[in-house]
């Protein structure tokens, strides 16, 4: 019953917070992301949020790279008492689910996808696993 709620709350942020604008130049057209994944990550204790950060951000760098500089991913530390389960949640945001399908068979993404030895160390595991596309 709190995972159902916790999820709909999950929802309802990033609903209000998934469409992002291209900041290419004053001409660029704008890029909606009408697709989410959404990663919750078992709580493991000593992970230093700011160096898994660093991971997200290698990834983003990645993905900017490619040519997708308003796709990529934002990590959320998730705060209360009432959710033991998993303490970090990823968000992707992507424009539709064919960018998604070829970032994820892209070589340097799935490079950058990894987790090196000293990341794996944290004992980080995926606990839910979910993709949301927006109603329009």
């Amino acid at each position: 019953m709190k995972r159902t709620i916790f999820l709909g709350l999950v929802i309802a942020l990033i609903i209000g917070s998934c469409s992002q604008k291209a900041k290419v130049n004053e001409n660029a057209a704008k890029i909606e992301n009408t697709l989410i994944s959404v990663s919750l990550f078992t709580d493991s204790v000593g992970v230093d949020p700011s160096k898994l950060l660093q991971i997200f951000e290698r990834r983003n760098k990645a993905i900017d790279s490619i040519g997708y500089p308003d796709a990529g991913y934002q990590l959320w530390l998730v705060q209360g008492d009432s959710i033991k389960n998993f303490r970090f949640m990823s968000i992707g945001f992507w424009p539709n689910q064919a960018i998604y399908d070829s970032m994820h068979k892209n070589k340097i993404f799935r490079r950058n996808l990894k987790w090196t030895p000293e990341e794996k160390a944290f004992g980080l595991k995926t606990y839910s696993y979910y993709r949301f596309t927006l109603v329009k």
